[in-house]
């Protein structure tokens, strides 16, 4: 089965993967000795994940342990980068509206202009004044 950015998600725009071939190995016949062949591969330093799920369909991977951790790394990194972004337009928006002089909006609805992750702020942020005023 040829695979490409979509097995992943595509949570990220512009991180398309190549395309490549998994083969999948059904739920119902995956057996502790494919484990335990795995695990001994993944120790001589094979990377080659171990994939299962059911109608030929990935649903799951088994990968090494530093792979893993490489993973974090990765998706951490990407977050702390999208939220300085996200900080730095909002902090462009409410210098440029306070530089009008025009009422304007709050600066949850302000957030939320700004797509997902200004929406998470902005949910945080409500529900963290409501915390404060129920305190």
């Amino acid at each position: 089965m040829t695979r490409n950015d979509k097995a992943h998600g595509g949570s990220s725009p512009g991180a398309e993967l190549p395309k490549f071939s998994v083969n999948v190995v059904p739920t119902d016949q995956l057996r502790r000795e494919d484990l335990a062949t795995v695990l001994n591969l993944y120790r001589r330093g094979q990377v080659t994940p171990l994939i299962f799920g059911d109608g030929n369909k990935p649903e799951a991977a088994i990968i090494p342990f530093a792979a893993f951790v490489r993973l974090m790394k990765y998706d951490h990194a990407a977050h702390v980068h999208a939220e300085a972004d996200f900080q730095a337009e909002l902090s462009h928006r409410i210098q440029e509206s306070d530089a009008s002089g025009e009422a304007g909006m709050t600066v949850e609805e302000l957030a939320e202009s700004l797509g997902p992750l200004g929406q998470q702020w902005a949910d945080d942020h409500r529900a963290a004044q409501q915390n404060k005023r129920h305190e």
